[in-house]
């Protein structure tokens, strides 16, 4: 009997590539964390703008993020070293998810087919038990109040809405062109802001005031 040769087994492919040893959780940041107290090693510092006392830092290694999935883009504003806003783009609708979280949210309606819409439809609808946003809205804003937090999730369904706003809408990273973008910031943030400007405001006029010399 003559015995056959052994079949060589096929080379099995190797698929090599870089699994990264860390990972960052969106869920870790909290408002009014310390800058020092933070890992931004997947930010980038994008720089300080009106006074040293006001930076902003976005999101740099997507891949390093846990929740990519349906997350696009992160920003951190920080005023004294402090986060006082975390504004997040995402890459889904997320509405009823932060209605059923968040609890009823005040809503505002920017343009005027949505306005008009609303001339013979309800903002809201009630299915299976739950309120749900009326489904033929494409642009209005929910906002939220807590203790010490305000939040904000705007949505732009609009196909054209990409094309038709003006780039001065992307002012410090603050990008209402995407569809949809949510915003936590500190109740106080607007006040914080506005000296901030004023500061800048009197810097930039030579109105800081200096130390008198001793006589």
């Amino acid at each position: 009997m003559v015995e056959s040769e052994p079949k060589k087994e096929e080379p099995i492919t190797r698929v090599l590539a870089e699994m990264p040893d860390y990972y960052f959780q969106f869920s870790s940041l909290e408002l009014n964390q310390h800058l020092k107290d933070l890992d931004l090693r997947v930010f980038k510092h994008y720089g300080e703008f009106y006074t040293d006392d006001f930076s902003i830092y976005k999101l740099h290694r997507l891949d390093y993020l846990v929740e990519s999935y349906f997350i696009e883009d992160i920003n951190l504003y920080f005023i004294d070293s402090l986060l006082v806003k975390i504004q997040v783009y995402l890459r889904e609708d997320k509405t009823q998810e932060f209605l059923n979280r968040y609890g009823m949210a005040k809503i505002y309606i920017t343009d005027y087919h949505n306005k008009k819409l609303l001339e013979s439809e309800r903002v809201l609808s009630y299915q299976k038990g739950k309120y749900r946003i009326n489904e033929n809205l494409d642009h209005y804003i929910l906002r939220w109040k807590a203790d010490s937090m305000d939040i904000e999730y705007r949505v732009n369904k609009k196909p054209d809405s990409i094309k038709i706003q003006a780039a001065s809408n992307t002012t410090l990273l603050d990008d209402n062109r995407k569809r949809y973008k949510l915003t936590f910031q500190t109740a106080d943030y607007d006040h914080q802001m506005a000296w901030i400007k004023w500061e800048s405001y009197k810097e930039s006029r030579g109105l800081v005031a200096e130390p008198a010399e001793e006589q």
